[in-house]
């Protein structure tokens, strides 16, 4: 006669409701009980499968109270209808969060019962049983035995999870029974280890998690250079690809980069002393992970916070609809400290918001502000870029400034979620390349370049009113500066950008009057 083994944690009335459950015709069970003081839950699974030559086991972490007298022969039909399913539940998620812990998690499978007698947040499984990435852990059945991770899973908190994706390295599916009306009612807590969550994401965070790629151009700034590789292989997320393209043209960083990181192989590291700062960024715009999902830039004097990735990932969990997610950033000075916020850097909301692609990208050009932020501020998903790339129309040539194009980009793809938390540092230094003369130039143009794109292909702006303000503003802030900067120079327009933004200014004057027809042929070659 077939046998379920049931082995459980000992607690009050458990044995007396397990023999009360209606046993599958043709089929007996063996009762197998773990010592409610057991700490190492694991372990005494392990312990219990081995002792039962039972086909059929099913797991019970805690003290639960099952509701359905029902539970075994509908899960016996359902794996013999499904030979290919390893571990059943009865509820767990589509997507677990960064966190790993299940109950946290959003498209939630399966509903059962709290301490209280409230349902608890999910959906009804398909029937009769729905695929999920991962199982909660208070009841799991199998029909193949696969050994528990005692080494890395202790309590109840991180079980579930954890023989999921065992099951999955093993070739089966795992999947949540299907129930009319909730199965069991849950215990208030779940308990895991002091370390365990490290060692379980440690361990599952490449199977659990899409690809990051966080890449970082760097140029003879060692020490920022350090600190800010530290920040990105210092992530809370860990399934991480962080390419480091530079271009310094002494050995200093790469010294950095060999004493400190070469043991993380997560790092792929490349020295170019022959290129240009343009010949550096290229070669880091055209890094192209085809693993990874998302992207995020980290210039060499900028800073994660450990929870960045993390956060914003869980963010596009939660929407997986959103092209990319920004937060505010903490401007720091030279030695790292705070700064006050500028005009620029200051919150755009009060609350976490989700804002319409389309409405951003107008803010963007409306505005002629890098609302996003810097390079270092947004993760992105890259199937939203140009090609798995930066810029915008793909012609911007030398004058692709890194930011503000793939922004626009992204944004006529979909939404943007912000985040009111510093998630990043942005340091204010009186090296930054954006404070020379000729890299404001080649941003007025590429603003100009932006604009004329916009306008030909009808996005974001699409009233005259939007067209007419986005040109105002160019032509303003232009005006402004343009004086202060010949004031300072007069021969700055004998400089090949300087012709090119006159050529621009002029269109842009020139368009009030024809439409909002905006023509202009600036050389864009590299």
């Amino acid at each position: 006669m077939e046998k379920i083994a049931i082995i459980y944690l000992n607690a009050p009335g458990m044995e007396e409701q397990l023999t009360a459950l209606r046993v599958p015709e043709g089929m007996e069970i063996q009762l197998l009980s773990v010592p409610a003081s057991e700490t190492n839950l694991a372990k005494a699974f392990q312990q219990a499968m081995e002792q039962s030559d039972a086909r059929y086991k099913v797991y019970i972490s805690a003290n639960i109270e099952i509701l359905e007298n029902d539970i075994l022969p509908r899960m016996i039909e359902a794996f013999q209808q499904h030979p290919n399913i390893g571990l059943l539940g009865l509820s767990g998620t589509k997507r677990v969060l960064t966190s790993g812990i299940t109950y946290t998690s959003p498209q939630r499978i399966g509903i059962a019962l709290d301490e209280a007698s409230r349902p608890l947040a999910g959906r009804t499984a398909k029937r009769p049983c729905e695929d999920v990435q991962v199982l909660d852990g208070y009841l799991l059945a199998t029909q193949q035995d696969v050994a528990w991770r005692k080494d890395i899973v202790h309590g109840s908190l991180f079980l579930g999870a954890a023989a999921s994706v065992e099951h999955r390295r093993a070739g089966y599916d795992v999947a949540v029974l299907a129930e009319a009306a909730p199965a069991c009612r849950l215990p208030d807590e779940l308990t895991a280890d002091d370390g365990e969550q490290d060692a379980f994401l440690d361990e599952y965070s490449v199977d659990l998690y899409p690809l990051v790629s966080v890449i970082i151009p760097t140029y003879q700034r060692p020490d920022y250079f350090r600190q800010a590789l530290a920040s990105a292989a210092g992530q809370m997320y860990r399934n991480l690809d962080i390419f480091v393209t530079d271009n310094s043209h002494n050995e200093e960083t790469k010294r950095v980069y060999e004493k400190c990181f070469a043991d993380d192989s997560r790092i792929r590291y490349e020295h170019h002393p022959e290129y240009d700062m343009w010949g550096n960024w290229h070669r880091s715009n055209g890094y192209d992970n085809p693993e990874a999902t998302y992207v995020n830039w980290l210039m060499d004097d900028d800073l994660f916070v450990p929870e960045k990735i993390a956060t914003m990932m869980d963010v596009f969990f939660q929407n997986p609809d959103v092209v990319l997610v920004t937060s505010y950033r903490q401007l720091i000075d030279a030695d790292g400290a705070p700064l006050p916020d500028q005009p620029w850097s200051k919150p755009l909301f009060q609350a976490p918001t989700r804002v319409k692609g389309d409405e951003m990208g107008k803010a963007l050009l409306v505005n002629m502000l890098n609302l996003i932020g810097e390079p270092t501020t947004p993760l992105i998903k890259k199937s939203a870029m140009l090609q798995n790339h930066m810029g915008w129309t793909g012609h911007e040539g030398k004058y692709q400034i890194s930011d503000f194009p793939t922004w626009l980009c992204v944004l006529s793809k979909g939404d943007v979620i912000y985040l009111t938390e510093a998630l990043s540092k942005f340091r204010q230094h009186a090296n930054q390349q954006q404070k020379a003369t000729p890299m404001y130039a080649g941003g007025m143009i590429c603003w100009g370049l932006m604009l004329r794109h916009a306008l030909s292909q009808g996005v974001f702006l699409h009233t005259d009113k939007d067209k007419k303000d986005a040109i105002m503003r160019w032509l303003d802030i232009a005006t402004a500066n343009l004086a202060r900067i010949f004031e300072q120079n007069p021969d700055v327009w004998k400089e090949v950008y300087w012709k090119d933004l006159m050529k621009v200014y002029a269109a842009m004057a020139v368009a009030l009057s024809n439409g909002f027809q905006l023509s202009f042929d600036v050389d864009t070659g590299a």
